[in-house]
């Protein structure tokens, strides 16, 4: 089972959200709302940028590059917190010994912090975005957990809470499950036609308790 880390195993919107709001106040810009970084997010910190800078800005992105980073690193994991049932999820999982990885469109090194941080005795691989795997949808990343955990895509599940992570398990032949609870909605999500579509973790938990194996 591979999952989505962002508003799929991790509430972090108000960390992205304030990390992005440093930016725009840094070069005097109108900050966003919380509200908006929920609709926003999901393509990458600096897709998410693009959408929040204003249209009139006239700087190259690579401008403010620099300071995402550093405010993304002072950021990082203030206010995050895993949602709830997450760890009874993983664990059900861990006692199946279904392997689990983590793709996320988060840069490569802070998604490998905040599974440190919340789920270092959960996950077996993290993927983040960079150099070495390009952005989901593409499958890239996603078949490469595969070919090492050595399963048929047809037996593994991709979870998350965007069109992102819908498209990226159609894409790999995976079954995809869409999410509620964090950054989307019912009438979002349906667009994508997830295979199955759960409002709250207790509904994944006991769909993963329910797994034929």
């Amino acid at each position: 089972m591979i999952f989505d880390l962002d508003g799929t195993l991790l509430d972090t919107i108000a960390d992205i959200g304030n990390s992005v709001n440093d930016i725009l106040k840094e070069f005097n810009y109108d900050q966003r709302s919380i509200k908006f970084y929920r609709d926003n997010v999901g393509g990458g910190i600096i897709d998410l940028l693009k959408k929040a800078l204003p249209n009139d800005h006239g700087r190259p992105i690579d401008v403010y590059i620099d300071p995402l980073d550093r405010f993304y690193r002072l950021n990082l994991n203030k206010s995050a917190k895993v949602f709830p049932n997450i760890y009874d999820i993983l664990d059900e999982l861990k006692n199946r010994d279904i392997p689990i990885a983590v793709i996320s469109n988060k840069p490569h090194e802070f998604a490998v912090e905040c599974v440190k941080e919340f789920l270092s005795e959960h996950i077996d691989i993290t993927i983040g975005s960079g150099d070495k795997y390009a952005l989901k949808p593409d499958p890239e990343s996603a078949n490469h957990v595969l070919e090492i955990f050595n399963v048929d895509p047809k037996q593994c599940f991709f979870v998350g809470d965007s069109g992102f992570d819908i498209i990226t398990a159609r894409n790999t032949g995976m079954k995809s499950i869409g999410v509620l609870w964090g950054l989307s909605n019912e009438e979002r999500l349906l667009k994508f036609d997830p295979d199955y579509l759960f409002n709250e973790p207790s509904d994944l938990l006991k769909f993963v308790k329910n797994f034929a194996i």
